[in-house]
């Protein structure tokens, strides 16, 4: 985050998320001081040295700026806003109507013994299971953290995402296709790697499908690599307990969000296609629809013949 941003977010801290200066420390202080441990995971005894602040002031002035940041949800939480059909970009050109992609993503925490069974992934690590959903831009649309890292992505979307009509998001094989929520092909090719080197080219409607579902549907997974990548928080356990370690993810979907729309260029925006792949259990919670299959295979011819 450049100077300007950083002020920028300051008088946004203060105007609408009630952030304020006290006696010894300024919002600017607070904020940085807040900054500085979220992106690099700098224990408390370590900024109270560097500031030279007291532990107390420390986390004091850590939970008054998470509070403030979240204040800003209306604000820099974006509104997603569905492909046209007038659209050109290749990409998402075929995906009329696309609100953007969703997926999970986990998050390692430290629970108390007693509940680690409950968070515990399918690679055995302690994790929250965090659904996310952005735009073609990179913007989180949506975030709800807080899931027990054994919750499949299914039941996590089944309780978090509100259908809106006409409109869908992408999503990848560990999802049903159904009504709203548009999955690729299961059974053919589908991840990027699949289509690059010496691999053949799609040889079917269907591994076309999949192949331009990856492409559009890689925003999301780029997004996490973005956010994981800025925030050191996010990569490691934290011992803050499980209700602050959520709000801590929102609030840096939001930092993300708003770093994004105030700098002309993300210093962390690496044109990364492929990011690293993992196993999703066949989840069927979301209804399959049988209008929604014939209207994949009809999108799917649709592309093929345009091929030619």
């Amino acid at each position: 985050m450049d100077r300007n941003a950083f002020h920028t977010l300051v008088l946004l801290t203060k105007d609408i998320g009630g952030l304020t200066d006290s006696k010894s420390m300024s919002c600017c202080e607070k904020l940085a001081m807040f900054l500085n441990i979220l992106a690099h995971h700098e224990k408390n005894r370590s900024i109270k040295v560097d500031y030279i602040r007291s532990g107390w002031s420390v986390s004091h002035a850590f939970n008054e700026c998470l509070s403030a940041i979240l204040k800003l949800t209306p604000l820099l939480l974006v509104n997603p806003k569905p492909v046209l059909e007038d659209e050109i970009e290749d990409r998402w050109k075929w995906f009329e109507g696309c609100l953007g992609a969703l997926d999970g993503t986990y998050i390692p925490i430290r629970v108390p013994i007693q509940h680690k069974p409950r968070y515990r992934t399918r690679k055995g690590e302690i994790a929250t299971n965090v659904l996310g959903v952005c735009d073609r831009n990179l913007n989180f649309t949506y975030v709800l953290p807080g899931w027990e890292g054994s919750a499949a992505d299914g039941r996590v979307l089944r309780d978090a995402i509100v259908r809106r009509n006409g409109n869908y998001y992408l999503c990848d094989g560990g999802y049903t296709n159904g009504k709203g929520f548009l999955s690729p092909y299961r059974g053919y090719r589908y991840w990027l790697k699949d289509w690059r080197g010496d691999n053949p080219s799609p040889r079917c409607k269907e591994e076309l499908f999949n192949m331009r579902h990856a492409r559009a549907r890689n925003v999301i997974e780029r997004a996490f690599g973005l956010l994981k990548g800025r925030w050191g928080i996010l990569r490691s356990p934290s011992w803050y307990s499980v209700k602050v370690h959520n709000r801590i993810i929102s609030a840096c979907c939001l930092i993300h969000n708003f770093i994004r729309r105030e700098m002309e260029v993300d210093p962390l925006d690496i044109d990364v296609e492929e990011q690293m792949e993992y196993q999703h259990e066949n989840i069927d919670v979301v209804e399959s629809s049988e209008e929604w299959t014939t209207w994949r295979d009809e999108l799917a011819q649709s592309m093929w013949n345009a091929r030619f």
